[in-house]
């Protein structure tokens, strides 16, 4: 089967991830082993009480969670902000950079003129965002499972399994809608905006649906919500909204390539 366009995204972006794989190792380890300092200060947990609903469920603490717990100091320092984050900026600049941004800089036509359909370059593209992206989570787990006794943390492996695929899903939903809107507009500027500002809005509507009893209902049409709720780190792998999440990428990804093959580019 023949993957040149694959392997070639993969081998041109290898020293950028490289360094993205060492910053979130890195990232990750120091925030895993400083729970040490958290772990039985009470007065950081009474603290946070007298925060609104809304904010302790954009930080992570919301169900019940402590911040004095492992579960909860994870919950707050990594799944609800770090990775999400990792992921969102990470997925979506790959998404752009390797279609709107290979139009704009002229490399497109020279990769078309090849014998490669459209649909397969895009779908290519898709999977080598989603493969990029996936070892960025492998790591992350690997760390936690590495570092976690080094601060008496005793999760088991499918809590930070299932936290850290949900977080990654959540970040594949918005970089396979940066991969769709530029496939379709072929504009850097759209697909990075769009994808960003739904990214971010979607994330505060979630914080806020403690808050406003009109959002109780429309959060579970949030990716946030399938990919937080719960949370994962307590629960573990949550199949039910990780295929949700997986539906929303198949669904965004066939809109990709429709966009893509439809599009007038000139060659």
């Amino acid at each position: 089967m023949r993957t040149e366009t694959f392997l070639r995204t993969l081998g041109i972006r290898r020293r950028s991830l490289i360094g993205w794989s060492i910053a979130t190792v890195s990232l990750v380890g120091l925030i895993v082993v400083s729970y040490v300092a958290i772990r039985g200060q009470e007065t950081f947990q009474a603290m946070l009480e007298d925060y609104p609903d809304f904010v302790q469920q954009i930080l992570g603490l919301g169900g019940g969670l402590s911040i004095t717990s492992a579960a909860g100091y994870l919950n707050s320092q990594l799944f609800a902000n770090t990775l999400p984050l990792i992921f969102l900026i990470f997925l979506i600049a790959f998404a752009v950079r390797e279609t709107a941004g290979e139009e704009l800089e002229g490399t497109l036509d020279l990769a078309l003129s090849h014998p490669l359909t459209r649909e397969r370059f895009i779908l290519e593209k898709f999977a080598a965002m989603t493969v990029a992206g996936a070892g960025l989570a492998i790591l992350s787990v690997l760390t936690m499972l590495a570092t976690g006794p080094l601060a008496s943390i005793d999760l088991g492996w499918d809590q930070y399994l299932g936290a850290t695929l949900s977080v990654f899903l959540i970040g594949l939903v918005f970089g396979t809608l940066a991969l769709a809107v530029a496939g379709i507009t072929g504009s850097r500027g759209v697909a990075l905006g769009v994808s960003s500002a739904l990214a971010v809005g979607l994330f505060v509507l979630w914080g806020l649906a403690p808050l406003i009893s009109g959002l109780k209902g429309l959060d579970r049409l949030n990716p946030f919500f399938w990919g937080l709720a719960g949370p994962p780190i307590t629960e573990g792998i949550q199949a039910g909204n990780l295929l949700l999440l997986v539906v929303i990428v198949i669904v965004l990804a066939g809109a990709a390539v429709a966009g893509f093959r439809r599009r007038d580019l000139g060659t």
